[in-house]
């Protein structure tokens, strides 16, 4: 059975590296994060369809709140379909009116996305280089520790520093890291920063995060640090 090697995986970060990186900016779907309160009654099955998926921080209680039920004991939730089941000798009325509040969560980043969801805009990498793994290393990120390495591994560094103006006062909830964008050759030379309407390919989309809520100001500037393992 064949393989791809290390050294062809590093092969693939350099290729990678050697062409112009942009990180894309979206603001994925305005439901998430939100806050919900749904007043409705159990089902004939003991069964509530919410309508949103992916719930956090689900708490169920009378209409009036007086009464907060028991998860696990009167309820529970199956999170990532958005069910609420009232239990086997539940506090909770038959087929009872009942509050359920929560908050919509993010739904895991889907391998088959090509692009961001309400994208705003997209950067040029700042910074790409080759790292390696190393439990004592300068560079600090969600995946790990890493140090800079002088040869081509498998693992590529990117920083991203979007100036004050850029995507100012948007709320972020995706990034996107595309390869082979091509940008409206009328646009002045060195212009970094590009919104859709000058994306003439967007390229192909290399790496996708969702992430809390980044509310823009024209005041701060937001870097992104992350590495990609081929």
């Amino acid at each position: 059975m064949a393989i791809l090697t290390a050294s062809g995986r590093a092969a693939l970060a350099a290729a990678i590296k050697q062409q112009t990186l942009h990180l894309a900016l979206g603001e994925g779907d305005p439901v998430w994060d939100t806050t919900r309160a749904v007043s409705t009654a159990f089902d004939a099955d003991d069964l509530i369809a919410l309508g949103f998926t992916y719930l956090e921080e689900v708490r169920v209680t009378s209409l009036d709140e007086s009464t907060t039920y028991t998860r696990d004991v009167d309820y529970s939730v199956d999170a990532r379909e958005g069910m609420i089941r009232r239990l086997s000798g539940s506090a909770i009325p038959e087929q009872g009116d009942v509050t359920v509040h929560f908050k919509v969560g993010h739904p895991p980043e889907p391998i088959d996305r090509t692009a961001l969801l309400r994208e705003v805009g997209r950067r040029v990498v700042d910074e790409v280089h080759f790292v390696a793994v190393d439990a004592q290393g300068e560079i600090v990120v969600p995946t790990g520790r890493y140090r800079l390495s002088t040869t081509p591994t498998n693992h590529l560094f990117i920083r991203v520093r979007f100036d004050f103006e850029d995507a100012a006062t948007s709320t972020i909830r995706e990034q996107g890291l595309f390869v082979g964008t091509q940008t409206d050759p009328s646009l002045p030379p060195g212009q970094k920063y590009f919104v859709p309407s000058q994306v003439v390919e967007p390229g192909i989309l290399l790496l996708l995060q969702h992430s809390v809520p980044i509310v823009r100001q024209p005041s701060t500037r937001e870097t992104f640090e992350f590495v990609v393992t081929f």
